[in-house]
């Protein structure tokens, strides 16, 4: 059963440019979720229903890029292969424990996730990568499986942390990290998305518009990152980080 609450025009116009907006940085450097959701509360959709719209907009953005990223040839599947079904166990696995978590202790853990994230992006000084061809399933499974976990317990920046671990542990150039990634992130998704739909949480009205411009944008923020390559990521990279420590650390004191 669909969900029937209405906006106004004013406020799907401003959703639509959000989105857009957040499927452009989640097709660089992940975060997309970090524009769309706050801007969906603030326009007083339902929390559920604001998280449902979230997750079809960001599902629809994400297809785009995976879609542009694998016509340019940037994903490595061998990784997405060996990675998916670990990931998704995690992901399962970390979702049932945080059930049970204390919500401070999981807000405490997102603040100090991200300046870690930070000085790892700003101490990178590697400029030579090794060839993809290198990288074993063992090695793989290390690198992002714990992020499919992280993904279940906790959520917030998975895609930012994905990239981030694969340039770092499995020596992908920032490039080939982002768009590798993208298809994992696809899958676990739309694996919440499922969810959402069968219990009809998601508000269709603002939905369609709203992922019709995150298509839009994931397919210009894939392109971007093409262009601009490893400099461009890694700035916005730093960015979307930056903004996650604001808001989480705003959250946790004003909240």
């Amino acid at each position: 059963m669909e969900n029937v609450f209405e906006l106004n025009n004013y406020w799907l116009i401003a959703l639509t440019l959000v989105a857009f907006s957040a499927g452009y940085i989640d097709a660089v450097a992940g975060g997309g979720g970090m524009l769309n959701l706050p801007a969906l509360l603030f326009a007083g959709v339902p929390p559920v229903s604001a998280l449902a719209v979230n997750k079809m907009t960001g599902i629809a953005g994400t297809t785009l890029a995976v879609i542009k990223y694998a016509l340019e040839q940037r994903i490595h599947w061998r990784t997405v292969f060996y990675a998916t079904i670990p990931c998704l166990l995690a992901s399962y696995i970390g979702g049932k424990m945080a059930l049970n978590a204390s919500a401070t202790v999981l807000a405490w853990a997102i603040l100090i996730c991200i300046p870690i994230a930070l000085f790892i992006v700003l101490n990178d000084k590697a400029s030579q990568n090794k060839s993809q061809t290198e990288v074993s399933a063992s090695k793989t499974i290390l690198a992002i499986t714990p992020l499919g976990f992280y993904d279940g317990i906790l959520g917030p920046g998975t895609g930012t942390y994905m990239a981030i671990a694969v340039r770092r542990f499995l020596k992908f150039d920032l490039l080939a990290a982002t768009a590798t990634i993208k298809p994992l992130n696809l899958l676990t998704n739309i694996g919440a998305g499922v969810a959402f739909l069968i219990a009809g949480k998601v508000v269709w009205s603002i939905a369609i518009p709203m992922l019709v411009a995150s298509s839009a944008g994931g397919w210009l923020g894939s392109h971007s990152a093409i262009k601009g390559g490893d400099k461009f990521i890694r700035r916005v990279l730093v960015s979307v980080l930056v903004l996650m420590l604001l808001a989480n650390a705003y959250k946790m004191l004003f909240s």
